[in-house]
C-alpha cells in the first residue's frame, strides 16, 4: 500500500503494502568494511546481496533485510497486515522448526471458536468432531501438553469490558467507547486517526488473556518459568499475529503468545507435513470418548470452568461484546429494582448489513445502546463522525453531486423516509471488526471451494459456529462473580497485576518526516 494512500481510498479488504516506512538505522561499521570509499550494491549469481567498493573492488556479503512483527507495528506505510505478508516468527514452518529444535520447551495451544467452525465447515464435520481431531493432532502427534478453547479468556474479557463501560457510563460518556479486540482496526486507528485512541477500550482480547492464564498455569504444573512454555494460538485473523507482538508494559515482559496460526495456515501445515494428519483412515480412540472428558484430559490441572472454555457466547460471531454489555447492564439494573419483564431489546438497522444498533429499552425508554460496525467502509464513516469539532475529510465529487441533483429534479415522485438508521457515533459502545461479517469471515479462515459462493460459505461457517454450546453470561449472574473471584485469586497466586492480565495500550504511529527515509519494496 502506498504511503500516500488515504483512508478514503480503502476498500473492506486491504491488499499488501508495496512500501514499508521505517526509520533508517545505520549499522555499525566493522573493520572489514570500506568506511571511506563509495560502494554499490549488487546481486551475485546465487541471488546473494553484495557490497562492492568502487575504489578497490573489495566485496562484502550483506545480510538480507528482514521484517519483524515489531517493524510492522512501528511502520506507517500500511493500514493493517494482509495474508501475503510473511512474518518470520509466526508461520507454520517456524512452528515445525520449534517442535524439532526446542525439545525442552513445553508446548500448549488455544483454539478460537471461529477457527473451529471454519475447519468443521471445510472438512464437513461437526465442531465436536473437529475439536477431538485437533486435540488428537496437537497432543498425540505433535506432543503438546495442553490444549484449551479461548472461551475462558473471552468470558473474562466480556465481563471486564462490560464492567468498564458501565463504570464510564455512570460517570458520563462524551463519546462512545470503541472495542479493541480487532488488531486490524486498532492499527488503522493508530496509523491514520490517532484522535480516536482515547476512545478505545484498553481491555485485552480473549487471545491475550488466554495466553497469560495458560502459560502461567502450565509453568506452575511443570515447575518451570513461563519463558519455557511455547503457546500456539489458532485464530481466524492474520492481524492476531501483530496483536501477540505488542510488548507488555505492565510487568513481566514474557510474550503470552509465541506463535499465531490461522485455520488456513493449519491446513497448509497438514498438506506440507505428511507426518501430521487431521483425518485418519482409522478413527483414533479419542473419537469414542465424551467431549467433556476429552476437554478435561488436555487442560491444565488448575484450569477452571473447563467445559465453559470451549463454549460460545450470544451476540455476534466476533464474541458478542456489544450484546453482552447490554445484557450485563440489564442484570445490574434488575439488582437495583428494575422489573425484568419491562426490558426489551430494539434493533436499528444501518445502511448495510454490517452496521446495526442495539438499544436496551425499559418501558419504551432507552437506557443503553451499543452498535456493531464491521468492514473498513463502515469504520471510515464512524471515525469521520467522531473527528473533533465535527470536521470530516469526506470528499465530494462535484460530478456525482450534479448528477444526483438532476435525477432528483426530473423525478415525478417525491418520497420521504421516516425510517431511523443506526448511528454508531451516538451509542455507549461500538464493537468494531475490520472484516465484513466480523471474525467468522476473518482473513485467515479457510476459503470456499471453487464454484462455491463466498456468501454461502460464510453462512455455512456461521451455522457451524452457532452449533458450539452456548453459555450466556447474563443468564448466570452468580457465575459472573465466580469468574471475577477466580481471576482475582489467580492474580494473587501468581503475583500478576490486574493491568498485566487485562489491560492493553495504544500508540500513535507518526508519519515519517525524514526525506531520506527509504521505502522498502513489498518483496521482502
Amino acid at each position: 500500500m502506498s504511503a500516500i494512500l488515504s483512508a478514503d481510498d480503502l476498500n473492506d479488504f486491504i491488499s499488501p503494502g508495496v512500501a514499508c516506512i521505517k526509520p533508517v538505522q545505520e549499522p555499525q561499521q566493522t573493520s572489514d568494511h570500506n568506511e571511506n570509499g563509495e560502494v554499490e550494491i549488487q546481486i551475485d549469481s546465487k541471488g546473494n546481496p553484495l557490497e562492492i567498493s568502487k575504489i578497490d573492488g573489495k566485496q562484502n556479503n550483506l545480510s538480507p533485510a528482514q521484517i519483524s512483527l515489531a517493524d510492522c507495528l512501528a511502520c506507517s506505510g500500511c493500514i493493517t497486515s494482509a495474508e501475503e505478508v510473511l512474518v518470520a516468527q509466526h508461520s507454520h514452518q517456524e512452528l515445525i522448526k520449534a517442535l524439532k529444535s526446542n525439545k525442552d520447551k513445553i508446548f500448549v495451544a488455544s483454539i478460537s471458536q471461529q477457527s473451529r467452525a471454519s475447519l468443521a465447515t471445510a472438512y464437513e464435520l461437526s465442531v465436536e468432531e473437529i475439536d477431538k481431531l485437533l486435540i488428537n493432532l496437537f497432543v498425540n502427534q505433535m506432543g503438546f501438553k495442553y490444549v484449551v478453547g479461548t472461551s475462558l479468556g473471552r468470558k473474562l474479557s466480556l465481563i471486564n469490558e462490560s464492567k468498564n463501560i458501565i463504570n464510564q457510563k455512570q460517570q458520563g460518556l462524551k463519546n462512545p467507547i470503541l472495542s479493541s479486540i480487532c488488531p486490524g482496526w486498532v492499527l488503522y486507528a493508530e496509523k491514520t486517526h490517532p484522535y480516536v485512541l482515547p476512545m478505545i477500550s484498553t481491555v485485552k482480547s480473549s487471545q491475550q488473556i488466554t495466553g497469560c492464564l495458560l502459560k502461567s498455569l502450565t509453568a506452575y504444573d511443570f515447575g518451570v518459568s513461563t519463558s519455557e512454555v511455547y503457546h500456539l494460538s489458532i485464530m481466524p485473523c492474520f492481524d492476531k499475529k501483530l496483536e501477540s507482538a505488542r510488548p507488555e508494559i505492565f510487568g513481566d515482559t514474557t510474550p503470552d503468545v509465541d506463535c499465531v496460526l490461522t485455520a488456513k495456515e493449519l491446513v497448509t501445515l497438514l498438506e506440507e507435513e505428511p507426518n501430521y494428519k487431521l483425518i485418519h483412515k482409522l478413527s483414533p480412540p479419542i473419537m469414542k470418548q465424551s467431549i467433556d472428558d476429552v476437554y478435561r484430559s488436555v487442560a491444565p490441572k488448575n484450569w477452571p470452568f473447563v467445559s465453559y472454555s470451549w463454549s460460545n457466547d450470544p451476540g455476534s460471531s466476533s464474541g458478542g461484546y456489544a450484546f453482552n454489555y447490554l445484557r450485563i447492564f440489564q442484570d445490574d439494573l434488575i439488582l437495583k429494582g428494575y422489573n425484568e419483564s419491562d426490558f426489551t431489546m430494539k434493533i436499528i438497522q444501518g445502511k448495510n448489513s454490517d452496521i446495526y444498533e442495539m438499544r436496551l429499552m425499559y418501558n419504551n425508554e432507552k437506557l443503553a445502546s451499543a452498535a456493531i460496525v464491521n468492514g473498513f467502509r463502515n469504520i471510515q464513516n464512524l471515525v469521520r463522525k467522531l473527528k473533533p469539532n465535527g470536521k470530516t475529510t469526506t470528499k465530494v465529487n462535484p460530478l456525482v453531486a450534479r448528477r444526483r441533483a438532476r435525477v432528483k429534479d426530473q423525478s415525478p415522485i417525491v418520497t420521504t423516509s421516516t425510517e431511523e438508521l443506526a448511528d454508531a457515533s451516538k451509542v455507549d459502545y461500538v464493537e468494531i471488526m475490520a472484516c465484513p461479517s466480523g471474525c467468522i469471515n476473518g482473513g485467515g479462515q479457510i476459503a470456499p471451494p471453487q464454484g462455491s459462493l463466498e456468501k454461502d460459505w460464510i453462512n455455512e461457517s456461521l451455522m457451524k459456529y452457532n452449533t458450539v454450546p452456548m453459555f450466556d453470561l447474563s443468564l448466570h449472574p452468580k457465575d459472573i462473580e465466580k469468574f471475577i473471584e477466580w481471576s482475582l485469586d489467580f492474580e494473587k497466586e501468581f503475583n500478576i497485576s490486574n493491568d498485566r492480565l487485562f489491560k492493553t495500550y495504544f500508540n500513535e504511529v507518526e508519519k515519517p518526516t525524514d526525506p531520506t527515509a527509504i521505502l522498502v519494496g513489498s518483496k521482502w
